[in-house]
């Protein structure tokens, strides 16, 4: 802009000049805004992601690519750990010896264990995670080795698992003494004790990666869906990641750790042939009523069915004939009586923490009863019981002769 200032004083241009102006005026912009842009440095980023197909372990199973470190100790990773990689890199002066300001160390440490809200994409519902670090692994070079992580005597919050290197290289694992509230851990570098040189000395540092655990809902309870969510860190001295004193090229100042949770639910449901019509008969049959016996006490017909859920599902029913909250059965006459409709389901799968045992199944979507699966119900019990009371029972056999119908629609809503 001062550069504009000093054309205009310099004489009054005629149209070309002018333009010649304007575009001068322009190229000086472009050339600060490229300087600005070559000064920021992007966001590194790591993705965690796990998906859930209906297992019958009730639990996620983990699809986030192995951290590098598990090609050195694949035995460490398949031994349940779960890994990510992250994409930070740095220098890191490190001083001979063992100075007493820890930060001159070579020294990492780590963020506290974190609470994050995943969204389920389509619907909009959360759920929260709990995510915390428990092990830690760089590999860190340095030209007048070996470098400081070769040593097997870390102090601080970390403790020395395994390394694995050459004379100026080294992997190093530390497993995290106390993942939700972890302290700095440290390691004096001894160096190459011909140099008297006591620092500082360049470590470079790559290939990044962690161990850590996360805490969430057994998947049979959430709802159906993809559920996204991210953390966001500082790294650098001082920060959530905190690398000590002494940085030098840290590729990024913020790390951001997205979370992607895949619930797909699997649900079926299996009824016998001829289990669309269910035909109610008194205990042990007509036959004693027939023969001068009392009037039965109830009427009823109990339908078995077997029954495969992972996740949460609805149930209720719809009537041909409502009686109150009940659906109806009636005759030629259309005389009506109340039929109740209940339900059981195998022990894994609960209705508001309680088992499902002959419970009343109410009329309509909007009064529909929940359902969870304690673990996956895979090939598991359950029966549909119709029944009608006593009193209507004797109002039947005041029409004998006549035949009882109606249509009842029981609904299984799974969201799958």
């Amino acid at each position: 802009m001062n550069l504009n200032r000093r054309s205009t004083a310099l004489c009054r241009p005629g149209p070309r000049e002018g333009a010649w102006v304007a575009r001068l005026a322009m190229l000086g912009l472009l050339v600060i805004m490229d300087g600005f842009e070559a000064s920021v440095s992007l966001a590194a980023e790591a993705i965690i992601s796990a998906r859930y197909r209906g297992e019958a372990s009730g639990a996620f199973v983990d699809t986030t690519p192995p951290a590098s470190f598990c090609s050195q100790w694949p035995g460490f990773c398949a031994g349940g750990m779960r890994t990510v990689g992250l994409p930070i890199t740095y220098d890191k002066l490190v001083y001979k010896g063992a100075p007493t300001n820890l930060l001159d160390r070579f020294y990492i440490k780590l963020p506290d264990a974190r609470v994050i809200d995943v969204i389920n994409q389509a619907t909009g519902e959360r759920y929260r995670l709990e995510f915390e670090i428990i092990a830690i692994s760089q590999r860190t070079s340095v030209s007048d080795g070996p470098p400081a992580t070769t040593s097997t005597d870390v102090q601080g919050g970390c403790s020395y698992r395994q390394s694995q290197g050459a004379l100026n290289w080294v992997d190093y694992l530390w497993m995290v003494s106390a993942p939700q509230n972890p302290t700095a851990c440290h390691v004096a570098w001894q160096g190459n004790w011909q140099l008297p040189n006591p620092g500082p000395h360049p470590h470079r540092t790559d290939r990044m990666g962690i161990g850590y655990r996360l805490k969430a809902l057994p998947p049979g309870k959430m709802k159906q869906g993809l559920y996204r969510g991210s953390l966001h860190y500082s790294v650098g001295d001082g920060a959530d990641f905190d690398l000590g004193a002494g940085i030098q090229n840290l590729n990024s100042s913020s790390l951001t750790i997205h979370f992607e949770l895949d619930v797909q639910h699997t649900f079926a449901i299996d009824f016998a042939p001829g289990s669309d019509r269910a035909v109610l008969e008194p205990p042990g049959g007509w036959l004693q009523w027939l023969n001068g016996g009392r009037a039965p006490q109830r009427l009823y017909r109990d339908l078995p069915f077997r029954l495969w859920s992972s996740g949460p599902f609805k149930v209720y029913k719809l009537c041909q004939y409502d009686v109150a909250s009940h659906c109806g059965i009636r005759n030629q006459r259309e005389d009506l009586v109340s039929v109740t409709v209940g339900l059981s389901l195998p022990g894994d799968i609960e209705h508001e923490g309680d088992q499902a045992r002959r419970l009343t199944i109410p009329t309509g979507r909007e009064k529909a009863l929940p359902f969870e699966p304690v673990t996956p119900a895979h090939n598991r019990p359950g029966q549909l019981h119709f029944q009608v009371e006593r009193e209507d029972v004797r109002d039947m056999l005041e029409h004998a002769g006549s035949t009882y119908q109606g249509q009842v629609t029981v609904v299984f809503d799974a969201d799958v």
